[in-house]
């Protein structure tokens, strides 16, 4: 039992000199630095970057001309009827009871299109509106970026499905009652902005109640 004994002391004593001789080793190829500690940069941010998406070209169709030609047409019904100019010849959609849209006809997707909606059941007014659709933007849409803002309306930019979209929201009180009662949007490509900004500004002048 003796002589078992010293030769387990005597193991663990090469097994510690082997230990020792490993850590100079590992100190001798990484010395520790004289001089003044500095922060390591990390390898992966530290906070998640939406990374910048490929875009895809858009379609080759004519861009979006101010000064279309208008016809009037009304939409709803009863109380919440109105009245409103649109394009001529553009196809017109029922999206539901309270939004409908116009876009030209045979247009490829992510070409442009107008929408309208009316929201005066939410009974909000158009700054608290106008802040929550930001708000609503920046959580559903990629690389959101305002362009212009005013107090009803705003000019942005998003990306989707790899294409990048131009979009003008506009709020409109038709009775005076300080709330949000419809909303007007034109989305189509950047050769189209000239044109967009022109429909929205005249959709919106001319929309009536009845």
């Amino acid at each position: 039992m003796r002589t078992r004994g010293l030769m387990l002391v005597g193991l663990l004593l090469v097994l510690g000199a082997a230990a020792g001789f490993g850590v100079s080793l590992a100190v001798a190829e990484h010395p520790p630095g004289s001089g003044t500690a500095t922060p390591v940069a990390a390898l992966s941010p530290s906070l998640p970057v939406d990374p910048v998406p490929e875009l895809l070209p858009d379609p080759q169709t004519e861009p979006l001309e101010p000064s279309l030609d208008l016809v009037r047409q009304s939409v709803g019904s009863g109380d919440f009827r109105m009245t409103l100019p649109r394009p001529k010849g553009w196809d017109f959609f029922v999206n539901s009871l309270n939004e409908w849209q116009w876009r030209p006809p045979d247009q490829p997707d992510f070409g442009y299109v107008l929408r309208v909606e009316q929201v005066l059941s939410n009974r909000r007014s158009i700054s608290w509106t106008l802040d929550n659709r930001i708000a609503e933007l920046d959580e559903d849409e990629t690389n959101l970026a305002i362009l212009d803002q005013t107090d009803d309306s705003l000019h942005f930019t998003f990306v989707t499905s790899n294409h990048l979209r131009h979009g003008y929201l506009t709020w409109l009180d038709l009775t005076g009652s300080d709330n949000a009662q419809v909303e007007i949007a034109v989305t189509g490509r950047k050769v189209d902005d000239a044109g967009m900004a022109d429909l929205i500004a005249r959709v919106a002048a001319g929309m009536e109640l009845g």
